[in-house]
């Protein structure tokens, strides 16, 4: 491959690689972008009208800009409804359905090194034959994972952290959940100060896009995804 990387690659070169990967793929990104985000933001506001909570939020909307703490109090009382559970279940499942386009970038940036021809269809790659329902089922299990541990202080980063490498491996490597968690917390333990740092940095550039009026983001945002293959890359070399 031709920007493999060395083993003892400095931080300064897998930055300039995911930069590389993130700068060949600004229209994906993009199309990426306003798929998932109209697909969370749109199903979002169905489940809030399912379950009756738009009807809930309605009676009180006046007191949002009357009085305020009235406001939050009858909120806190609406997030008490049973009907609440239920809404909150089925938002990780529309989470896990809409989360295996993340998996689209993964196939673009190896076909990118392969020198193939990236196609519009490939944003679909997460959702091909039996893979859908193995990535569907670990996105489920990773958000529920995560919501309990970010309760717990910086637990949900750490969640983050060592899941970081699971759905490359997963991916490339046909590995099932438990193994790939495993394979990548081994990876991350090896090379923890390079991760650290190279995704402190992807977390500031993801972010920065909100800076350019809020659109910015539709294309920073993806820049994650660059860094972690470029990581992935540079530890388990599993492509020559």
């Amino acid at each position: 491959m031709e920007n493999k990387l060395a083993k003892n690659s400095p931080i300064e070169l897998l930055l300039k690689t995911a930069f590389m990967y993130w700068k060949k793929t600004l229209l994906f990104q993009l199309a990426y972008s306003l798929l998932y985000f109209s697909l969370f933001f749109l199903g979002y506001y169905y489940l809030f009208q399912y379950f009756g909570l738009w009807d809930e939020f309605t009676k009180h909307s006046d007191l949002w800009r009357t009085d305020l703490p009235a406001f939050n109090k009858k909120m806190e009382e609406v997030a008490a409804l049973p009907q609440m559970r239920n809404f909150a279940l089925a938002f990780f499942v529309l989470l896990a359905l809409i989360n295996p386009l993340n998996v689209s970038f993964y196939k673009i940036y190896r076909k990118i090194d392969l020198k193939e021809e990236v196609k519009l269809n490939d944003l679909f790659a997460g959702y091909l034959g039996f893979d859908f329902f193995k990535f569907f089922g670990f996105y489920l299990f990773w958000i529920i994972i995560f919501t309990y541990a970010n309760a717990l202080l910086l637990l949900g980063f750490v969640w983050i952290f060592i899941t970081l490498f699971s759905i490359p491996l997963m991916f490339f490597q046909n590995v099932k959940t438990f193994e790939g968690i495993s394979l990548g917390f081994k990876g991350i333990r090896r090379n923890f100060t390079t991760i650290a740092v190279c995704m402190l940095v992807a977390l500031l550039f993801g972010a920065s896009g909100i800076l350019l009026c809020g659109f910015g983001l539709l294309l920073t945002y993806p820049f994650w995804n660059a860094m972690v293959y470029t990581l992935y890359q540079h530890i388990y070399k599993e492509v020559g």
